[in-house]
C-alpha cells in the first residue's frame, strides 16, 4: 500500500460521516481526486456560503490547527467554483503540514492553483518551498522560486525565498547577489536587509552584517530579529567601533522585547550575560522564556539549548573555572 493510499484512507476516515456531502470535482489528478471525493463537505459550517467565504473560514481552520475542517471548507469552495486558485493553494497547505505522506497531494494542488491562475506567486513560491523542504531538492525549488521573482520582480518574500534556497544550498556568494539585486529593487524591506545581513555573518563580514542589521532596525524598528542579528554581529567587532557591553546587552533585551517568541534571543542573551559573569541572571532569562509564546519547534530548540548551557556550566564548575 502507497504512503499516498494510506494518506487519502486517513482523510477519509476523518471526513465521512454517516450524512456525508460528497465533493463533485471532475478534472482532477486520480490521487487528489480519490482524496478530496472521500470528504464530507457538510463538516464545514461554511459549505452554502459560497466558495469565497468557504475559503475564508477554511484558511482560519488551518491556521487553528483544525485541518480535518479545513480540508472540507477548501473542497466546499471547489463545490461552488472549481477553477477557484486560492482553494487549490489552501489544500496543497493544508496537505503539506502533513508532509512528507501529503507530498504529492500537496504538490498536484499547488500545480492545479498554477493551472487556473499562473501568476499566482504564493503557489510558486510554495511549490519551490515544498520541493526543497520535503525533498531536499533546491534546484527544482529556485525553478519556482526564480519564477516567481520574474513575476513579480517587486515581490520581497519571492526574492528572499530563492536568496535563502541558495544559503541552505551552500552558495553564499549567489545569495548575496540575489539580495543585493533584489534591494536595488526594493529599498524599503527590512527582511531583505536582514536576510542579506545573515549572508554576511555566515561569511564573517560582521562589519557589513552591522550595517544591514542597522538599516533594517531603520525601517522597522521594533525587528527583533533584526536586533539579535545586531548584537550577534557587533560582538564580533574588534577595535573602536566596537560597541560597548551596554550597548550588546541593550540590543539582545530589545531581541526579547519585540519578538519573545524565537528561542536563540532567549539562549543567546543567556550566555551572553553567562561570559560577563552573571551566571544567575543568565538563568533568569532562560526561566522566563518559558513563559512566552514559543511554538513547539522553538520550545524544542530552545530545551535543547537550555540543557547545553546547563551542561557546560555544570562541567566548568567541576573544573573548578565558574
Amino acid at each position: 500500500m502507497t504512503w499516498t493510499l494510506v494518506f487519502i484512507l486517513s482523510c477519509a476516515s476523518h471526513a465521512v460521516g454517516a450524512s456525508a456531502e460528497p465533493a463533485n470535482l471532475p478534472g482532477l489528478t486520480p490521487n487528489l481526486h480519490a482524496a478530496l471525493s472521500a470528504i464530507d463537505t457538510s463538516a464545514c459550517p461554511e459549505a452554502r456560503s459560497g466558495h469565497r467565504r468557504a475559503n475564508t473560514a477554511a484558511t482560519k481552520y488551518l491556521k487553528n490547527g483544525d485541518h480535518d475542517r479545513a480540508l472540507a471548507c477548501y473542497v466546499a469552495a471547489l463545490n461552488s467554483k472549481m477553477n477557484f486558485p486560492p482553494a487549490y493553494y489552501g489544500l496543497g497547505e493544508t496537505f503539506a503540514k502533513r508532509a512528507p505522506n501529503g507530498f504529492e497531494l500537496a504538490r498536484e494542488s499547488y500545480e492545479l492553483a498554477l493551472k487556473h491562475w499562473p501568476e499566482y506567486i504564493d503557489a510558486n513560491i510554495a511549490l519551490g518551498d515544498l520541493w526543497a523542504r520535503t525533498r531536499g531538492d533546491r534546484s527544482r525549488a529556485e525553478v519556482y522560486f526564480l519564477s516567481a521573482t520574474r513575476l513579480r520582480p517587486d515581490d520581497a518574500l519571492a526574492w528572499e525565498s530563492l536568496a535563502q534556497n541558495q544559503v541552505e544550498d551552500g552558495r553564499l556568494d549567489n545569495a548575496l547577489k540575489t539580495y543585493d539585486g533584489a534591494i536595488e529593487r526594493i529599498r524599503e524591506s527590512p527582511g531583505l536587509y536582514f536576510g542579506r545581513g545573515t549572508v554576511h555573518q555566515k561569511k564573517e563580514n560582521f562589519q557589513a552584517c552591522v550595517n544591514d542589521a542597522e538599516h533594517a532596525l531603520k525601517i522597522a524598528s521594533e525587528f527583533g530579529q533584526a536586533y539579535h542579528l545586531l548584537a550577534l554581529c557587533s560582538s564580533e567587532m574588534i577595535g573602536p567601533d566596537s560597541p560597548s557591553a551596554t550597548d550588546l546587552e541593550m540590543y539582545f533585551r530589545q531581541a526579547i522585547r519585540f519578538e519573545p517568541e524565537f528561542a536563540a534571543h532567549f539562549l543567546d542573551f543567556a550566555w551572553f550575560l553567562y561570559n560577563d559573569g552573571r551566571l544567575r541572571e543568565a538563568r533568569d532569562v532562560l526561566d522566563k522564556a518559558l513563559d512566552n509564546p514559543l511554538s513547539d519547534e522553538e520550545r524544542t530548540k530552545f530545551e535543547h539549548g537550555a540543557r547545553e548551557f546547563e551542561q557546560f556550566v555544570a562541567h566548568m564548575s567541576k573544573k573548578g573555572e565558574l
